[in-house]
C-alpha cells in the first residue's frame, strides 16, 4: 500500500482512541521496507520540489513481501471488528464487508463504525463522480464552438448535460464540475482526503468553494493550512478556518475579493419544503445582513413587549414577509408614508400615499400569486367527477385563480368539526390537489384562503389527458391568448428538471420559425434563458411529438422526455460517442 505523503495512513484524521499503531505500521511502506530488507538491498532517497526525502526499498524479494503481507493481514484480523472497520480504506472490499454485516447482531461500537465506514465509501465514490465530471468538461462535445459568444454564464454545457442525467438543477450540475476541476487541478490534497474517506463531500466542498477564483498559489497555501485538521473540525469550523487562512495568507487580496463579492449579493427564489412551507436564502455584505437581523429582532421584541402572543421567530418572519404582502396589495415595494414602521403584521396603517419602488408588470399585468384549484375544492366541497374514472384524469371546468394581495387575507370557507381547518375530511383525487405556482401542492383550505378576494380565471383541460386546451378570461385584460395558453399548459420551462416558472420564460418555437415552424400550441414551449441558449447554440436538440410533450437529445446522445406533469423519463442513448469501457 502506498501513499502520496509519508505521514498518511488508512485512518489519518481519526481520533487517537481509534487509531491503531499496529494498523498504521501495516500500511507504512517504510516499515514494510525495513522488515523485508536483505543484506544486498539498499535504501535510496527520493527528493524534489522542496519535499523531504522518503526512504524506499530498492529491491524486495517476492517471498519476503508475501510473508510480510500475510503477517499484516493476520495482525489486522486479530483486531476487534469495530477497530477493523475504523481503519479499513474505502473501496469495493469495504463495501462488500458492510453489505454482508449482520447489523442486528452487531454490538453498539460496531454499528457506530459501520456508519462511519459507509460514509467513507460514500466519500470515495463521490470523488470518482467529481473526477469524471471534470474529465467530461474538457471533451469537445461539451464545448460548442460559438456558445461562449452568447452567454455570460458557463461557456461549456457539461453542467447542463449532467443536470439532465441526474435529474438535478443546472446549478448543481455546474457546481459538480467546478468542484471536480478544483480537486483535480489545484486542491490535490483535498481530493486525496476525499478519495480515502478522511473527509466527506461537505468538507471537501467547503474547501473547494471557499477557494474558488483564488490564485492557485494562495489556494494551495490555504489548503495546506486547513487540511490536516479538517477531519476533526465541524463543517462550520472548517468554513471559518478557510476564511481565516485566506486573510492570513494574503490580507490585501482578501479585501479585494470581499469588495468583488458584494456584486454577487442575491436573494434566492423560493425552495419548496414539506407541509406548505418554503424557504429563501439571502447572501450579501455582512453589514447589511446584520442590519436586517437587528431590525427584525428589535421589531419582534417590541411587539412581544406589547403583549403579542407570537414567538420571536414568528414575529421576525411576519415582519419580513409583510413587505411582500403590502407590495402586492399596493403595487409599490417599500414603506408607506403613513405606515407604522414598527408593525410586524404585514399590514400598513391607513392614510398617506404609498412611496417606494413601483412594481412592474409580468405578461402585461401586475405580479400575482397563482393557485390552480378545481371548482369543487374552491367551493369547499368534496371532489366531484365520475368515481369510475382513472386516477389523474382532468376535466372541464373553472380551475384557476389569481391573487393580488396578502397570502393570509382570506378566511377558510369550509365547515365542520372533522379537522383543524374544517370540512376537508374526505380523500380527493391526485389530479385534484391544488397547486400553488412557484411552489407545488397545497391543501384545499390553503388554496381557498389564497383565492379569497382574488381574480379568477377559467382554464379548460382535456378530459382524458388533463392538458390545458383553452384559457378563459374575466375581469382583467389578458396578454396574447396563445402565449398564456402555452404557459398555463406547461407551467415551467420545458427542459426536463428545470423549475423556472413559465411566466418568466421565453416562448420558443420548437421547430424554428425561420425553418418553417408554425406559431401554434403544438410548436411552442417556454424556455428559460439558459435552456433557450443551449437549444439554439449548445448542440441540444428538442422535439415536441405531441403538444406539451418534449423530447431532448444532449450532445452525448442521451435522450430524455419531459412528461406533461414535469417528470423526466430517460429514453435511451442515441449514437453514443464512446467505445468500449476503459476497464
Amino acid at each position: 500500500m502506498t501513499s502520496s505523503e509519508p505521514d498518511s495512513g488508512p485512518d489519518q484524521g481519526l481520533p487517537d482512541t481509534l487509531r491503531s499503531p499496529r494498523i498504521e505500521r501495516m500500511f507504512d511502506r517504510r516499515a514494510v521496507g525495513e522488515g523485508a530488507r536483505g543484506p544486498d538491498e539498499a535504501s535510496v532517497g527520493a527528493s524534489g520540489s522542496g519535499r523531504s526525502s522518503m526512504p524506499v526499498t530498492a529491491t524486495v524479494s517476492a517471498a519476503s513481501l508475501e510473508a510480510r503481507c500475510r503477517e499484516m493481514a493476520a495482525e489486522h484480523e486479530r483486531l476487534p471488528l469495530a477497530e477493523q472497520l475504523a481503519v479499513q480504506l474505502p473501496g469495493g472490499a469495504l463495501m462488500d464487508r458492510l453489505a454482508l454485516l449482520d447489523l442486528e447482531q452487531a454490538d453498539d461500537a460496531v454499528l457506530v463504525e459501520a456508519v462511519a465506514a459507509a460514509r467513507r465509501v460514500e466519500a470515495h465514490v463521490q470523488e470518482i463522480a467529481l473526477r469524471a465530471a471534470a474529465e467530461l468538461a474538457d471533451r469537445p462535445s461539451m464545448n460548442p464552438e460559438d456558445f461562449d459568444e452568447h452567454t455570460h454564464g458557463a461557456s461549456e454545457v457539461v453542467g447542463d448535460e449532467l443536470a439532465l442525467r441526474l435529474c438535478s438543477t443546472k446549478r448543481e450540475g455546474h457546481r459538480l464540475v467546478r468542484r471536480g476541476r478544483s480537486l483535480l487541478r489545484t486542491l490535490e490534497r483535498t481530493g486525496l482526503a476525499l478519495k480515502c474517506g478522511w473527509i466527506d463531500l461537505q468538507r471537501a466542498a467547503v474547501i473547494a468553494d471557499g477557494l474558488e477564483g483564488v490564485p492557485w498559489q494562495v489556494a494551495v497555501a490555504v489548503e495546506d493550512a486547513v487540511i490536516e485538521r479538517a477531519p476533526r473540525r465541524t463543517v462550520a469550523q472548517l468554513r471559518s478556518d478557510v476564511a481565516k487562512a485566506l486573510i492570513a495568507v494574503d490580507p490585501a487580496e482578501a479585501e479585494a475579493r470581499a469588495q468583488e463579492r458584494r456584486a454577487d449579493r442575491h436573494v434566492s427564489r423560493p425552495r419548496a419544503l414539506p407541509d406548505g412551507v418554503a424557504s429563501m436564502r439571502m447572501e450579501g455584505p455582512v453589514a447589511e445582513v446584520l442590519a436586517l437581523d437587528v431590525a427584525l429582532e428589535s421589531a419582534a421584541r417590541s411587539a412581544k413587549a406589547q403583549g403579542d402572543s407570537r414567538t420571536l421567530d414568528q414575529l421576525r418572519f411576519d415582519a419580513l414577509t409583510g413587505l411582500g404582502s403590502r407590495a402586492l396589495a399596493s403595487g409599490v415595494f417599500g414603506a408607506d408614508d403613513g405606515c407604522d414602521a414598527a408593525r410586524v403584521d404585514g399590514r400598513s396603517s391607513a392614510g398617506g400615499a404609498p412611496s417606494g419602488a413601483k412594481l412592474g408588470t409580468v405578461g402585461g399585468r401586475r405580479p400575482e400569486i397563482q393557485v390552480v384549484v378545481t371548482l369543487e375544492q374552491l367551493q369547499g366541497g368534496p371532489s366531484g367527477g365520475s368515481p369510475d374514472g382513472p386516477l389523474g384524469v382532468g376535466r372541464d371546468g373553472p380551475l384557476g385563480t389569481g391573487r393580488d394581495g396578502s397570502l393570509g387575507g382570506g378566511e377558510c370557507s369550509c365547515a365542520g368539526d372533522g379537522c383543524a381547518c374544517g370540512g376537508d375530511t374526505k380523500a380527493i383525487r391526485l389530479d385534484d390537489v391544488p397547486m400553488l405556482s412557484g411552489y407545488g401542492p397545497i391543501t384545499p383550505a390553503a388554496a381557498r384562503a389564497i383565492a379569497a378576494g382574488g381574480t379568477w380565471q377559467r382554464l379548460v383541460t382535456d378530459p382524458m389527458s388533463g392538458v390545458v386546451v383553452d384559457v378563459g378570461r374575466t375581469r382583467y385584460r389578458p396578454p396574447a391568448g396563445l402565449a398564456e395558453l402555452v404557459r398555463a399548459r406547461d407551467g415551467t420551462c420545458v427542459r426536463p428538471g428545470c423549475g423556472h416558472q413559465a411566466r418568466h420564460c421565453q416562448l420558443d418555437h420548437t421547430v424554428p420559425f425561420d425553418a418553417g415552424g408554425p406559431t401554434s400550441v403544438a410548436n411552442l414551449g417556454p424556455l428559460c434563458v439558459r435552456d433557450h441558449l443551449i437549444k439554439t447554440h449548445g448542440d441540444f436538440t428538442v422535439t415536441q411529438p405531441e403538444p406539451g410533450l418534449f423530447e431532448w437529445v444532449t450532445p452525448t446522445g442521451h435522450r430524455y422526455r419531459r412528461e406533461r406533469d414535469g417528470t423526466t423519463t430517460p429514453v435511451g442513448i442515441t449514437n453514443p460517442a464512446g467505445g468500449d469501457p476503459p476497464f
